[in-house]
């Protein structure tokens, strides 16, 4: 990684190979020579941090919340009271 950031030459290039080999230890879904979309990394990577940091330890069962359209601003807080009582990060 010092290679890719710290570089002097600016006109240098990486193989990907150096980044990708270790990547597809993590996430083999990344395996292979198949084009990936740079969402799908960037989503891989900041899941991968919420759930390093994630502070609960035990999570609890939690029923979805289903509503009827009638009280949507209620529902949504109870659904966002419930997803912090599974996620709780930095990065949510």
């Amino acid at each position: 990684m010092k290679q890719l950031w710290l570089s002097s030459n600016t006109m240098s290039v990486v193989d990907p190979s150096f980044f990708h080999s270790p990547l597809v230890k993590f996430a083999p879904d990344f395996y292979g020579n198949e084009q990936h979309d740079a969402q799908e990394l960037l989503a891989f990577l900041l899941d991968g941090i919420h759930e390093d940091l994630n502070r609960v330890q035990n999570k609890p069962n939690v029923e979805d919340v289903v509503g009827d359209g009638t009280n949507n601003e209620g529902l949504a807080v109870l659904a966002w009271q419930n997803y912090l009582t599974r996620d709780r990060s930095i990065v949510v």
